[in-house]
C-alpha cells in the first residue's frame, strides 16, 4: 500500500481489470492481459472520434487511462475501420510480439467483454452507437439487473442514481410492477425549477405517470420505432404479467437492430426538444 488513496485505489482496479482479462485468456500471465488491453484500447481508441474517445478515457481507471492515451493524437481523423477483420488486423500488428494472443478476434472479445462489465450504462450506449454494425457485434452482452427507484425515496436519491449509473431517467417500481418514469428533466422542471428541496421531495411528486414500455417478448424492430416515436433514449421492458424485468437502450438497439433502423432512432431522439 502507498498510502495515498487515489493511487492505492487505482492500482486495485488495474489489477481487477486483468484478473479478468487472464480469466478469459486461461493463462495466469499479467504481461499478457496488459498487452491485448493495450492493443485493444488503441485500436477501439482510434476508431473513435475525438469527443467519444476521451470520454471513454475519462472512464478509465487511472493507470488504464494513461495506457489508453499513449501515442494518441487528437488531431488525426478516426480510421475508417468497418469491418471485425480489419479491427483484428490492427490489434495484431500491436501484438505481433506476443505468439500466446495470435488469435486477434478471442483477444478483442475477451476485452470487450471486461469493457462491457466495468463501463457505465450510458458509456457503453454512447461507445456503441459510433461504431458500424460488425463492431457492435463484437461486444459482449451480459444479462442486465433492472436497477428502478421506488417512488418514496427523495429526487436527491434519484439523482445520484443518474449520476452513478451515467443515465438521465429510471423506472420507478413498485413490488416490480412498473409505476412511473423519473427523469433529469423532470427532476430540474417539476421540482427545482418551482423552488422545491430535492433532498426532501419524493419521486412520486415529480415522476411522469403515463409510461411507454415494450413487451419482452415484442420484436426489436417494434422497440426501436416506440423510441423513435417517442424520442426516448431508455425503455422499460415487461412481462406479460405487467412485471418490470428489465430496461433496453439505444446501445441495446445498436447491437441487435440493421444499422439503418439504428440511425433512424438516434436521428429522431436527437430532435427531441431540450
Amino acid at each position: 500500500m502507498s498510502n495515498v488513496p487515489v493511487l492505492d485505489s487505482t492500482i486495485q482496479k488495474t489489477h481487477e481489470w486483468l484478473k479478468d482479462i487472464t480469466d478469459g485468456l486461461g493463462f495466469p500471465n499479467q504481461r499478457s492481459a496488459f498487452a491485448a488491453l493495450r492493443a485493444t484500447l488503441h485500436t477501439l481508441r482510434d476508431r473513435l472520434p475525438r469527443e467519444h474517445a476521451a470520454q471513454l478515457g475519462a472512464q478509465l481507471p487511472m493507470l488504464i487511462r494513461g495506457l489508453y492515451y499513449e501515442g494518441w493524437d487528437p488531431s488525426t481523423e478516426p480510421t475508417r475501420i468497418r469491418h471485425q477483420q480489419e479491427f483484428f488486423d490492427l490489434v495484431s500488428a500491436e501484438l505481433k510480439e506476443h505468439h500466446e494472443l495470435r488469435d486477434a478476434r478471442r483477444v478483442t472479445r475477451i476485452v470487450f467483454g471486461v469493457l462491457a462489465k466495468h463501463l457505465s450504462p450510458g458509456e457503453k450506449e454512447k461507445v456503441l452507437l459510433t461504431l458500424p454494425e460488425e463492431l457492435r457485434e463484437l461486444w459482449v452482452s451480459e444479462p442486465k439487473k433492472v436497477t428502478w427507484v421506488g417512488p418514496e425515496l427523495s429526487l436527491q436519491d434519484a439523482a445520484k442514481k443518474m449520476r452513478e449509473l451515467d443515465i438521465g431517467s429510471l423506472p420507478v417500481g413498485k413490488d416490480d410492477r412498473l409505476i412511473g418514469m423519473i427523469t433529469d428533466r423532470d427532476i430540474a422542471c417539476r421540482a427545482v425549477a418551482e423552488g422545491d428541496d430535492p433532498a426532501k421531495t419524493m419521486i412520486a411528486e415529480a415522476m411522469s405517470k403515463g409510461v411507454t414500455y415494450c413487451f419482452e417478448d415484442q420484436d426489436v424492430g417494434e422497440a426501436a420505432h416506440l423510441m423513435e416515436q417517442k424520442q426516448i433514449h431508455r425503455l422499460p421492458v415487461l412481462n406479460r404479467q405487467k412485471r418490470m424485468v428489465g430496461m433496453v437502450s439505444l446501445g441495446d438497439i445498436g447491437l441487435h437492430a440493421p444499422h439503418e433502423l439504428t440511425g433512424e432512432v438516434v436521428e429522431a431522439v436527437a430532435r427531441r426538444p431540450a
